[in-house]
């Protein structure tokens, strides 16, 4: 910025009347109000809003003026600060600093356009232009040549430099339709086959169309977000047709073209890693260390505070149960229920750890862990307690709530005692008839007619007997799916817990 843009800016903001900046953190302002509102809330000090007003007011009324003014202004300050957060830490790495800095930029240079400074918002506007197609920012790409592309319109000696921002805002427009579209076809597909779980067959068609309109559209988008929705698409179109080994393949195409590009977000990269460390599980792909590297590659593009991270190992949880190497499962476990920010986990991404707990439990009682280390790592098992903390789970009938009904089943049957928590054999039946003889679910509707006729083994041998191999069958034809969903309803292949029961 040369010296007559400094000049102009100094005069911008003079003209403005500047005001003290509010923000937190503030040398002296360490007692204020604010900063202890601020303060309380990441202390827990405060469960309510009715807590904060009785704190600083004695009385616990949310709508009283005084804390409404003083919620207001700490919400402003908080606000302002977003503005200096330090993306000089471990979990920034250079394109999400890029993408801090640009999207700053932006808005100081909108700011400034608005506040009549010309010269000084068109510079930064240059700036940030240069690091966001550095960095493949589409959107703000389109955004910064719209208002490039209308200010050299206005002046004629800028003929040249007004048709280069034409050329490159067509060209970035095209780029994020490309983008939205890929999107659109993304979200619907996910919609049907995660949330509805649709047929497959409707799935399969449905990615199939959308998967061969994109394809050819790769080199004439060419962004990683436009590269990951399509083969994101194509990999769906092969979940939908159970083929592990086509996903793969894909995956092998689109990460090599990801990781080369500087501009691509972790996320995209770990959500495909997470992918195919789903499928090396279902095909049982144990050789060379894949599924371990793949984990590590996984854990590596983000930090513990992510989500994703507890993902991962929730990931290489099932990995490891279906490799039968139950210690290392054990040790996964700790290392994500150990971690501070476990506890901030809500929902089903905290309801499936404590499940897996219970799975580890049963492990320990078919004898395939050390009860004591089991219950230093979990905490003692209590399915009733368990039951009451699984709220999300327990509502997916068709879902995760299948290894949660097992669960005390399997604990019964491997105690040599089958009513013992309290699910008969009747209430057992209706819930397979009802949520489990479906296409989706069959090797579960299988696995719960073995366990029954396993109950019944001693009264009526030939009626059990035909029961278990017609199950054994099943499990035999269908392999447990892992792949294409964010769990898996067998933490512990049903194969392997019938083979341990039959041990007991």
């Amino acid at each position: 910025m040369d010296f007559e843009l400094l000049k102009d800016l100094a005069q911008t903001l003079t003209r403005n009347k500047l005001k003290q900046i509010e923000v937190l953190g503030n040398e002296g302002q360490e007692n204020s109000r604010t900063q202890v509102f601020f303060d309380g809330l990441l202390d827990n000090k405060f469960q309510s809003e009715e807590d904060i007003a009785r704190y600083f007011f004695g009385q616990a009324n949310a709508k009283d003026p005084n804390y409404r003014k003083l919620k207001n202004k700490a919400v402003r300050q908080m606000l302002n600060t977003v503005f200096f957060v330090d993306v000089n830490q471990p979990s920034f790495n250079e394109r999400a600093k890029a993408y801090h800095a640009c999207y700053r930029d932006f808005a100081a240079a909108f700011v400034l356009l608005l506040r009549g400074s010309g010269k000084v918002s068109i510079y930064l506007f240059e700036q940030v232009l240069e690091q966001a197609i550095k960095y493949e920012f589409v959107e703000l790409i389109t955004e910064i040549t719209r208002h490039l592309r209308t200010h050299t319109a206005r002046i004629p000696a800028n003929y040249k430099q007004h048709q280069y921002y034409v050329a490159l805002h067509r060209e970035y427009e095209e780029k994020r339709r490309l983008e939205m579209l890929a999107l659109d076809y993304h979200e619907e597909l996910v919609d049907y086959y995660l949330i509805r779980r649709s047929p497959d067959e409707e799935v399969k068609r449905l990615a199939t169309g959308y998967f061969a309109e994109l394809l050819p559209l790769l080199a004439k988008a060419d962004t990683s977000r436009f590269y990951y929705y399509t083969y994101q698409i194509g990999i769906i179109k092969y979940f939908a047709a159970n083929d592990c080994q086509s996903v793969l393949k894909l995956i092998d195409e689109v990460l090599p073209l990801l990781e080369v590009r500087k501009n691509t977000n972790r996320t995209m990269l770990q959500s495909i890693a997470m992918q195919k460390l789903a499928c090396l599980t279902q095909l049982r792909i144990f050789e060379g260390q894949a599924g371990e590297k793949t984990a590590e590659y996984s854990l590596s593009l983000a930090t513990d505070i992510d989500l994703n991270w507890f993902r991962t190992l929730e990931g290489y949880f099932y990995y490891r149960t279906y490799q039968r190497n139950y210690l290392e499962a054990l040790h996964i476990f700790e290392k994500a229920t150990k971690h501070p920010r476990f506890a901030q986990l809500e929902g089903n991404f905290k309801d499936n750890w404590l499940l897996l707990g219970g799975y580890l439990h049963l492990l320990a009682t078919l004898g395939q862990l050390e009860p004591k280390q089991v219950e230093q790592a979990v905490g003692p098992y209590r399915y009733g307690r368990l039951l009451n903390e699984v709220d999300t789970v327990d509502k997916d009938k068709g879902g995760m709530n299948i290894p949660l009904v097992l669960l005390p089943v399997l604990f019964s049957l491997a105690q040599g005692n089958y009513a013992e928590y309290g699910r008969s054999e009747e209430a057992l039946e209706k819930y397979r008839q009802r949520y489990l003889d479906n296409t989706v679910n069959q090797r579960s509707a299988a696995f719960v007619n073995m366990l029954t006729a396993l109950d019944k083994k001693a009264f009526d041998p030939v009626s059990a007997e035909r029961k278990i191999k017609k199950g054994l069958e099943t499990l035999q034809e269908e392999q447990p799916q892992v792949m294409g969903q964010s769990f898996a309803i067998e933490i512990i292949p049903y194969d392997d817990l019938w083979a341990m029961l039959q041990e007991k």
